[in-house]
């Protein structure tokens, strides 16, 4: 079976992949697909970021969306993993970049891109039989690893 996380990009899509995957014997996992190809493997799960690649990924027998409740808090850590390329969630006692003129730019271009583009994909896909999860909602409360990094949740507000 192949199994897609899919999601807009930055909401928690890793930290899934990877809890899933270890309660998946016998699956082999990939970080993202990026292309329209999938990979061959018959037991395979992995993440596709949407609004990295812009287009509508085929063929999983399984889609999984992970997606924000919150979509300002979607934003803001959309904007802190890029400017920062910590793209696993904040790192509590850490100093990080913000400039407020560039996340309110960004904010704006982010917002109007999620509603355009990323809510219509993510209808065809519930339409299709996907299954959803809000990334608020998941209560993983054992320890995730990815390549050997602790998964800490994604940043949701600037006092973090």
């Amino acid at each position: 079976m192949k199994i897609c996380i899919v999601n807009p990009g930055r909401c928690g899509g890793t930290l899934m992949l990877c809890y899933l995957h270890s309660k998946l014997p016998g699956y082999n996992m990939l970080y993202e697909v990026i292309t329209k190809d999938l990979p061959q493997d018959e037991n395979i799960i992995f993440k596709h970021q949407f609004l990295y690649t812009h287009q509508p990924l085929e063929g999983a027998d399984k889609y999984i969306i992970c997606d924000r409740k919150d979509k300002d808090a979607w934003l803001f850590s959309t904007y802190m993993s890029s400017v920062n390329k910590h793209h696993h969630g904040s790192v509590k006692g850490s100093i990080w970049k913000f400039n407020e003129a560039d996340y309110n730019r960004s904010k704006l271009n982010m917002s109007k891109v999620y509603d355009e583009v990323w809510i219509p994909e993510r209808n065809r896909l519930l339409r299709a039989g996907a299954d959803m999860v809000w990334q608020e909602d998941m209560k993983i409360e054992e320890d995730v690893y990815f390549r050997g990094t602790k998964l800490v949740p994604v940043w949701s507000c600037k006092r973090e």
